[in-house]
């Protein structure tokens, strides 16, 4: 139960943390980009698309959260040994890959965005591959 909290918190800090960047992104290209534009019309109010980017992300990334949390609390009974830097070597391998997997196509697809493709992808793979196991293991809950 720990984990999932965990996970839950991690992902809910990270829908926190990227809210802001991405309105502000959002609301910037709309200068260089017509169908950004279309989407956000001028005179869109910062705040108005910051709420819907905040209730997408707070969905998305605290389901994130509590699916890595049950990978957790799975792989803790089954493979409890600690390395790269984290209680759990497995559950880290895993979120380390999968970010990749998932990040680098994009980064190399894109020269534009490079940058916050492999920024967010590292912010993520610090929250949710080191931060939330260790988040755990702090937890008074019993797991």
């Amino acid at each position: 139960m720990a984990e999932v909290m965990a996970g839950f918190v991690c992902g809910f800090a990270l829908s926190i943390a990227a809210t802001p960047i991405a309105a502000i992104l959002i609301v910037r290209a709309r200068v260089t980009s017509p169908l950004m534009r279309q989407i956000v019309p001028e005179g869109t109010s910062l705040i108005a698309v910051s709420v819907l980017l905040h209730t997408f992300f707070m969905l998305t990334m605290t389901a994130i959260g509590l699916l890595l949390g049950m990978l957790l609390t799975g792989l803790e009974s089954s493979s409890p040994a600690s390395g790269l830097g984290s209680p759990n070597r497995a559950f880290t391998a895993f979120v380390l890959i999968a970010t990749a997997i998932a990040v680098l196509p994009l980064a190399v697809a894109s020269a534009k965005l490079r940058m916050p493709f492999v920024i967010g992808g590292l912010i993520f793979v610090a929250t949710f591959a080191w931060f939330m196991p260790y988040l755990a293991s702090w937890s008074p809950i019993e797991s």
